[in-house]
């Protein structure tokens, strides 16, 4: 009994089958590494009048990067207020934590907080400009930004 299909209808309903499962891989990977990140850069500036020692630790699963930053007064010549923080982090996009901690001030970004304060992020891989910063009054702030090196 011959079928009622002929090989070009046959064919044309598996290209647009395969089309439409490579569509829908790619969509995929867009949204499930919608919280991956590289930070470009990853500073640290210290706008107190004091000379002060920053902990900072950037982390993701299975990897954790701790270091200690030490930064001249707001005001001192050079650039010893701040520090840019070279790292894996720079050109591996994935989910990464960063804490940060000064005396008793603690300041910890996860991934998610920080794709959410960049602008048209979410959708794939994105590049920020984070920067830790110790206030006038001592006090930790981030700022986070879309990165112009990406």
């Amino acid at each position: 009994m011959p079928s009622g299909y002929s090989r070009r209808q046959l064919v044309g309903t598996a290209l647009g089958g395969a089309g439409a499962v490579l569509a829908g891989g790619y969509t995929w990977n867009q949204y499930a590494t919608r919280r991956h990140l590289r930070f470009r850069p990853l500073e640290a500036v210290n706008e107190s009048a004091d000379a002060i020692t920053l902990e900072i630790t950037v982390e993701r699963e299975g990897f954790e990067s701790p270091r200690t930053v030490l930064l001249e007064p707001v005001g001192n010549e050079g650039d010893d207020d701040r520090s840019r923080l070279p790292g894996r982090w720079t050109k591996h996009a994935d989910e990464w934590t960063i804490r940060a901690e000064h005396g008793e001030q603690r300041l910890e970004l996860e991934a998610a907080v920080i794709t959410d304060r960049l602008e048209g992020a979410g959708w794939g891989p994105d590049c920020a400009h984070v920067t830790i910063v110790v206030t006038a009054t001592g006090d930790l702030e981030s700022r986070i930004a879309p990165s112009e090196t990406c």
